[in-house]
């Protein structure tokens, strides 16, 4: 055991040398968490939205205020015509044009009032979202403005899981696992390939430790350094995301720690197959990270 736990020591003191490698052991997994969790986002934020109102009344004022009210949405341009829509819309100026029909408050007691609302369909997934938050505005206080007995269609929108729509609730548990795959399988597949290289495995071969403790002293390590981050991505999503750990924390940790040593294993195994490491981070990053 001492011959190990020197092995282990070497090990750990390659790693602490090399700059590099503790900047992408501690410093990648940190950021990639921030960067994920606050910058890809399929909320639905600060939408620029224009208005052709050609009645002009009150209640077409009242919905305008309560777009513009709302978080999801503002209302920077006011149209004269249809084809000022599609100007703004080819240059980019908004997101969304809400078009209401003419004497509007006249005919909302009729059922004959018609709003259209158009959306930027580039992205087909936001566009389908931001149409149904400003739907659900209209819809409301449009509700409010009509009189007792009489009663508009209900729109009751429910949401499972997610109700309030956070985007990191959906990618940072599957970036935990890209994170902690990317560390332990990409790390361990270049550290045999790395003594193969300069010519030190020779001599590990020939010492008087058996090449299955050489195999887990360079494990240890990284193993030990993956909990670290393991317990960083935590603190974060947890603390600065925001996002709850609904389930057991316990068993979380133990089934991430079992997704670590399959993915270390996972390295060490590309590390014997491959003979340089260039070859070896390009494998590791084609055969686990791509898929």
């Amino acid at each position: 055991m001492k011959q190990f736990i020197a092995f282990v020591r070497k090990e750990f003191f390659h790693i602490f040398r090399d700059r590099r490698t503790m900047l992408i052991l501690l410093g990648m997994p940190i950021m990639q968490i921030i960067l994920f969790g606050f910058a890809i986002t399929t909320e639905v934020k600060n939408v620029r939205v224009a208005v052709l109102d050609p009645s002009n009344d009150v209640v077409t004022r009242r919905i305008i205020d309560r777009v513009d009210a709302s978080e999801y949405f503002t209302v920077i341009r006011r149209l004269h015509s249809p084809e000022e829509a599609d100007h703004f819309f080819r240059s980019g100026d908004i997101d969304m044009a809400i078009v209401f029909s003419e004497r509007f408050s006249d005919n909302l007691y009729t059922g004959e009032t018609g709003v259209q609302i158009i959306s930027d369909a580039t992205d087909p997934n936001m566009a389908t979202m931001q149409a149904g938050y400003a739907t659900n505005i209209i819809s409301m206080t449009g509700q409010e403005m009509l009189p007792p007995g009489v009663r508009a269609s209900a729109i009751v929108p429910k949401l499972l899981y997610n109700p309030q729509m956070k985007s990191a609730y959906n990618f940072v548990p599957g970036v935990m696992g890209l994170i902690l795959m990317l560390i332990c399988a990409m790390m361990t597949s270049i550290s045999i390939v790395r003594e193969k290289e300069t010519g030190t495995m020779e001599v590990l071969l020939v010492s008087p430790v058996k090449p299955l403790f050489i195999i887990l002293a360079k494990a240890v390590p990284y193993f030990v350094l993956s909990f670290v981050n393991l317990i960083t991505i935590l603190l974060l999503s947890v603390y600065v995301l925001h996002v709850p750990v609904a389930g057991s924390l316990f068993w979380l940790i133990a089934v991430s720690l079992l997704f670590i040593f399959v993915s270390l294993a996972l390295g060490l195994l590309i590390s014997t197959v491959t003979r340089t490491q260039v070859a070896a981070m390009l494998v590791s990053g084609l055969m686990l990270m791509m898929p």
